[in-house]
């Protein structure tokens, strides 16, 4: 019994590594083992059962590797003489490369000595003014590589300055007019840093100008009127600062389309002529302590009006409504009185109206808070109940 227990399990061992037909061949030779058949016959079935096992076996392994993709063996082949090939020519080339120096390439510097070195003299004397030795990254200002090497400086291809970009990094101080005389500097970008004092009224000598971005900073008083004539300026960023005093009267900033001045201090009437410039879109003045009323007369290109927290009074204009861009409307935390206007109602841009905690008074129109994503008029302590 325990004879045939050995030969069933040695079937079993040559099965696994042989399959099924060297199986059955195997089973020859466990049925000539037991009659005691040790002659030729059963060598040369021994010999067969164990040559078709390794057969088998190869061919197990090459099944492995080419079951998905066909022949994944050859592909490798190929990849490998493929990879050889690259390599000797990436040697060859690094060698001739190697032959060949090469100088790095400068950034261009303006061609006409005067205007270089007129700016190279504001670039350091805004340097120096800004406490530049205690910046947090300062490289290469003050030296003789070109001023567009020097961090956070941008020239054009003549080697202009034309864009200034040194947010958080420790600038301290009063923002010097002398950047204006780098003619063609279309971005200030002084965010996040320690500036101080007032804005200087000479800023409207950067005529160029498209953005001015000063938030975050310790800036006080109040925003220099010539600011407000930029004829190139778009966006105008003071939030998160310490700004006080009312706001410019007169604006003409054909190309304005964003104003940010939250988070400050600044008081006065609400500058009819902002709302009405012709490419105006957004206006964050919320968080302040502006006082008057609204406005009626606004550009049709507005799409963002954020008042809140102020001192506003007097209505809510009818207008308001009827502008086909206004997204979103806030004039909550004020003191506004009067009924909500019915032209909201028609205002088909309009996705969010705030207008809680005012004294406004009457109802509200029907079917407004249905169609509109997010709707507030609570502490209103006159306003009707919806019904």
């Amino acid at each position: 019994m325990l004879r045939y227990i050995n030969d069933a399990n040695e079937l079993v061992r040559i099965r696994r590594w042989s399959g099924i037909e060297g199986g059955r061949m195997a089973r020859k030779y466990i049925d000539a083992k037991q009659m005691n058949r040790k002659d030729s016959a059963v060598l040369r079935l021994n010999g067969a059962a164990n040559r078709y096992a390794r057969l088998r076996r190869a061919s197990l392994a090459y099944r492995f590797f080419c079951t998905r993709d066909a022949c994944v063996p050859f592909r490798l082949h190929n990849i490998v003489i493929v990879l050889l090939l690259l390599g000797i020519f990436c040697m060859r080339a690094d060698t001739s490369l190697a032959q060949t120096p090469t100088t790095p390439k400068s950034l261009p510097e303006p061609t006409d000595k005067v205007v270089r070195d007129s700016e190279r003299r504001a670039m350091i004397e805004f340097y120096n003014a800004l406490g530049g030795p205690d910046w947090i990254e300062r490289d290469y200002w003050g030296s003789d590589r070109p001023v567009g090497e020097w961090h956070g400086v941008e020239t054009d291809a003549e080697g202009r300055v034309v864009r200034l970009t040194i947010y958080d990094n420790n600038l301290t101080g009063p923002l010097p007019p002398v950047i204006c005389k780098l003619e063609r500097l279309h971005t200030l970008h002084v965010s996040f840093n320690k500036i101080s004092g007032a804005l200087p009224d000479g800023l409207g000598q950067c005529r160029a100008l498209k953005n001015l971005w000063v938030k975050g900073n310790k800036i006080t008083g109040p925003l220099p009127d010539s600011v407000a004539l930029l004829p190139e300026l778009e966006y105008l960023d003071i939030h998160a600062n310490e700004m006080s005093g009312a706001l410019p009267t007169k604006w003409n900033t054909p190309k304005l389309k964003i104003v940010r001045a939250e988070d400050n201090h600044i008081s006065g009437d609400l500058p009819a002529q902002l709302l009405r410039q012709p490419s105006i879109e957004q206006v964050y003045i919320h968080n302040n302590e502006l006082t008057g009323s609204l406005p009626p007369q606004i550009s049709e290109t507005l799409s963002h009006l954020i008042l809140a927290n102020n001192k506003l009074s007097g209505p809510v204009p009818e207008e308001l409504g009827k502008l086909t861009k206004l997204r979103d409307l806030r004039l909550n935390r004020n003191q506004l009185s009067g009924t909500i206007p019915a032209s909201f109602l028609g205002a088909t841009s309009l996705q969010v109206l705030r207008l809680d905690n005012n004294r406004l008074t009457g109802a509200i129109p029907a079917g407004l808070a249905k169609r509109l994503m997010v709707f507030d008029a609570s502490n209103n302590p006159g306003l009707e109940p919806t019904k």
